[in-house]
């Protein structure tokens, strides 16, 4: 991998629970816009009406909000300012790249519970990644195993309630791939999926590296002989000590195929 310059994608902007800009920030008045970045709250702190409702809740409360926003600030996500990108294939009408992306996760305190990073593909024609790296990961945990009571019909059909004293039920042994009332799926890393100029990852947990790799085969016509990535991303942060938070970058320009 060639050594390339990192850019920052650093937490602007207040997420609601779809990760889109909400209305109002936590913590704050309502009617104050996601818009304005998280540094700038702090002309709201001393605002008189907003003082007086926050001190009977919490007197400390410009102490808690300095120290939220100042660990909100200092997550860092690092992006490699060109990805390494090659030539691997053509046919008639198109050439086929792959393009890998270095990134740095920097958090001093806590933790990022779950991300979401995603490159829009920006070129003169579309351009489309037909596949990406890493793929899904997902695992999965039996909620209920082992013996259970039935009883069976004259038909063969099973009784899912049995009458007291009407028929003696069957105890039957079951393992875990006979039976199961549901299950668990935790995603650790999920992929949006093929043939679109948006590829965007979720990650989750385990899922989320300090040093992170992610790949694209990149399908473009071969006229075009320039791509750039409008990447961004938003994370939910716990600081471990105070509520978590959802946030969300301004876009960075990359290059990624000239």
């Amino acid at each position: 991998m060639v050594d390339f310059e990192y850019t920052q994608l650093e937490p602007r902007y207040f997420l609601d629970k779809n990760w889109k800009h909400r209305e109002g920030m936590p913590g704050l008045p309502d009617g104050i816009s996601s818009s304005a970045e998280i540094h700038l709250s702090r002309k709201y702190w001393t605002d008189p009406a907003f003082a007086k409702q926050r001190k009977q809740k919490a007197p400390d409360y410009k102490t808690e909000l300095r120290e939220w926003t100042k660990w909100i600030k200092s997550v860092r996500v690092e992006i490699a300012e060109a990805s390494q990108t090659e030539k691997i294939k053509s046919d008639e009408k198109y050439d086929y790249l792959r393009s890998e992306m270095g990134m740095n996760i920097i958090v001093p305190k806590g933790r990022i519970a779950e991300m979401r990073f995603k490159v829009s593909l920006v070129a003169d024609h579309r351009v489309v990644a037909i596949d990406g790296f890493p793929k899904d990961v997902i695992k999965e945990k039996e909620i209920v195993k082992g013996k259970i009571k039935v009883a069976i019909s004259k038909y063969f059909k099973f009784i899912p309630v049995i009458p007291p004293g009407v028929v003696d039920p069957l105890e039957i042994e079951l393992g875990p791939w006979e039976f199961n009332l549901g299950s668990i799926k935790k995603v650790n890393i999920d992929f949006s999926g093929g043939l679109t100029s948006t590829p965007e990852w979720y990650l989750k947990k385990d899922g989320i590296k300090n040093d992170l790799r992610v790949a694209m085969t990149i399908r473009k016509p071969i006229k075009v002989k320039e791509i750039q990535g409008k990447v961004k991303a938003g994370w939910i942060y716990e600081p471990g000590f105070l509520k978590r938070v959802r946030v969300g970058t301004s876009a960075r320009i990359i290059e990624i195929y000239k």
